[in-house]
Order: C-alpha cells, then structure tokens, then sequence
C-alpha cells in the first residue's frame, strides 16, 4: 500500500519506543471473586455479560495513526482476543474477548473467521466446535443458527459469560472499529470473497487486516478490494526477498515473521519500511510457569514491532502499560 504524504507524516509521532502507559477507568467496579481465588488481571464486569452494553471505551494510549504506520512504537496484540490457549479473561474468539481486549488497552488483536454451512461467517479457531461448545460435530456442517445456539465453555474462568455465543465477524469488526486493529486469519477458510465482503459490510477497511500465509489469498483479497490492508507471512528466509518484493507497490502494515528468522529478516522487514509482527506464545509458558514478564521486551529489542501474545495484560506490564 503506497503511504500518502499525510500518513508519512504521522511516522515521527509513532517514533517513540513506547506509548505512555493507559489507564483504565473501572469506576466503582469491585474486585471480582473471593480472598482465595485468583482475580483476572481486569474486573470481568468491565467486558462481561454484565457490563453496559455501550461499546467499551478504547483504553490505550496508542495514537491511532501509530497503529498503521511504521515507527519505534511497541505493539501488543491479544491472540484470539484476550488470549488463546493460555488465556483466562475471557473465552476466546467471543465478543467479550474483544470487549476485555479494548479495556486492557490492547492495540491489535486477532480472529479465526470459518464459514457455518450457509455460508456465515463466524468467529472459531478450530474445525469442530467440540472444544469451545457444548456440541459436536464440524462448523462446515452447521449451519448459523445450529451454531448459534451452541453454549460455550467458560471453564474456570471468572466472570458472567451467559449471553454470549460465537459471533459473526462482522460483529467483531463492528464492535472492534474505531479501538483496535484486527488481524483476521485467512488460514482457516479459502471464502476470500466471504472475508473481503464481511470486512466492507462493516465500513473497516482501516481497522482489519488481511492475515495470511497464502500469498494467493492476499492476491485475490487485492482484485476484490485494492484499499485492504495486508500481513503476508514470512517463514523462511530465503523466501523474503521475494514476497517483499512482491507486494513493494502495496507494503504490508505488517510482516509476520518467526523468531528464529531474527535478527536477518527483521532487517530486510524494516528497510521495506514496514514493521513486523511475531508470536510469543513459547514465551507466555515460561511467564505463566514463573518466569519474569520482562522476558516479552527481549523480543522487542531484537527488532519485533508486534508481538501477539494469550498473555496480553502481561506483556502490556512489561511495557509500563498494565492494565
């Protein structure tokens, strides 16, 4: 994506090596659960089936032109919303995953669009519904109102996650416009033309990101809509020259790139002039197992702009940005 002179501009107010750390305004909200249960890193009722139904305000301190243009800023984007597999805010891949991620100050997250039978586009990671429902069976065979009507599984998880049920992604780009980006997962679906179109139904082109490591997905996504915004995947070295090369006339808002590919083809990102994004979740083991949060800024310093992470609020604290 050629840069307007205008979006150049903004490049020396994202040049900072962090955003001043957010705060959240809980209001009286009291701390959730008892003396002897851990408290999540947020009041649940700040995101769960009890909060106001306004859309949560946007808690970080990101400017928004930082979100889109390369710079020095450090980013935290929340897998599957508030977290993955290791996450326990929020179920993943739900609206009130999206909603915790907001009232943490998260400045990206991600998403797993698949289509139910008739062609609905909803929000679940895996191809069956088995491990996050109370059903069976796999999504393609469902149809939305089949999965709609599924519960979901909350687990130990504190908070009151009665009302929700798998959204739609243009549910999630609506709730998530305007307060972070959203990194939709093209891996789980070739319906290119179902994501381009959920995408534009929900006027966010300048809030979600075409996510893929088909190069012939982000293609097709381009002839259906030129202005989408786009984060190829980089997974070995050898193949980045080319695939930068390849989208030159429409640089990437982000690259993703393994960790062991640093610190090489992090040079080669940067001198594209974009920035790159890479996962953390190795790492979120050993913090949840007892190592120092501090262990997310070693990936900054050897050059990720971008790390996702199922420990979001943890990473938020490493950068003096906790929630």
């Amino acid at each position: 994506m050629k840069r307007s002179l205008l979006a150049l501009a903004f490049v020396a107010a994202c040049s900072s090596s962090e955003p001043a750390p957010a705060t959240v305004d809980t209001g009286a909200a009291e701390d959730a659960g008892d003396d002897t249960t851990p408290k999540p890193p947020i009041d649940p009722r700040l995101f769960d089936c009890t909060a106001p139904k306004l859309p949560p305000r946007k808690a970080t301190a990101t400017p928004e032109a930082c979100l889109r243009d390369p710079g020095k800023t450090r980013l935290v984007s929340g897998h599957r919303g508030a977290g993955g597999d290791l996450g326990r805010i929020a179920p993943e891949d739900t609206l009130a995953a999206y909603r915790a991620a907001i009232v943490m100050g998260l400045d990206i997250v991600e998403t797993d669009p698949r289509p139910s039978k008739d062609g609905i586009l909803v929000n679940l990671h895996d191809p069956t519904v088995d491990r996050t429902t109370n059903g069976k069976g796999n999504a393609a065979d469902l149809t939305f109102a089949e999965l709609r009507a599924l519960t979901l599984k909350t687990g130990e998880l504190q908070g009151d996650f009665s009302c929700e049920k798998i959204p739609t992604l243009v549910e999630l780009l609506t709730l998530c416009k305007g307060r972070a980006l959203v990194l939709i997962d093209a891996n789980k679906t070739d319906r290119v033309d179902l994501l381009v179109a959920a995408i534009k139904e929900a006027g966010a082109l300048d809030w979600a990101v075409f996510d893929t490591s088909g190069l012939d997905k982000i293609d097709q996504a381009l002839l259906l809509e030129p202005k989408l915004m786009i984060m190829p995947r980089i997974g070995d070295a050898a193949s980045a020259p080319a695939i930068l090369a390849r989208y030159k006339d429409h640089l990437p808002v982000l690259v993703e790139i393994d960790a062991k590919l640093f610190p090489t083809t992090v040079d080669l990102v940067h001198a594209a002039g974009t920035r790159t994004f890479t996962d953390v979740f190795t790492t979120d083991v050993g913090v949840k197992l007892g190592s120092p949060a501090s262990q997310y800024l070693l990936t900054y310093d050897k050059g990720a702009d971008v790390v996702q992470s199922d420990l979001p609020d943890l990473v938020l604290g490493a950068l003096g940005r906790a929630p």
